[in-house]
């Protein structure tokens, strides 16, 4: 694991080391999590973690598009991940997290439950994932952890493809 903390406190912005495997053949994520299950983000697409703070609406929006927010006088697209994976709708907490990820069309905000850590994972133990999940659009791999999974997320591929916020 990185000595970095994850703290919300004003938001931190995540340092990048190298590319995503680079160092020693190590992984480096951002996990959190949705509900119990775990997922990552490759390192070098993700911005920052906020704590939740009052999104704007937009209207006639995809259901799983809930708004903008102002950062820093950017205007971001909020997507809230558990209506994207067809979840069970969440009511907003103030406890709730934003994970600023950039991809190379936008930048956007994703509504998660908690960041858990930076992760520094051996390449070794990053798998493909199996079919039929192979076929998941957003599911790059998976990363064996004690008794669990956690699902590796291409920032990229989170957002139908022809579709843009």
């Amino acid at each position: 694991m990185l000595a970095e903390a994850v703290n919300l406190d004003a938001g931190f912005a995540i340092q990048n080391p190298k590319s995503e495997i680079e160092r020693d053949d190590l992984v480096h994520l951002v996990g959190f999590r949705l509900g119990r299950q775990l997922y990552a983000l490759p390192l070098d697409h993700v911005e920052r973690a906020l704590r939740m703070v009052a999104v704007t609406p937009v209207p006639e929006a995809p259901p799983w598009a809930t708004g903008v927010i102002d950062l820093h006088g950017q205007v971001v697209p909020v997507v809230d991940l558990r209506q994207r994976f067809d979840q069970p709708p969440k009511a907003p907490a103030l406890d709730d997290c934003l994970l600023v990820v950039q991809t190379q069309e936008q930048t956007i905000a994703l509504v998660v439950d908690e960041v858990t850590e930076v992760l520094e994972v051996p390449a070794q133990q990053v798998e493909p994932p199996a079919e039929p999940l192979s076929r998941s659009r957003p599911l790059v791999a998976v990363v064996r952890r004690g008794e669990g999974l956690i699902l590796v997320l291409d920032a990229t591929r989170l957002l139908p493809p022809t579709e843009a916020i």
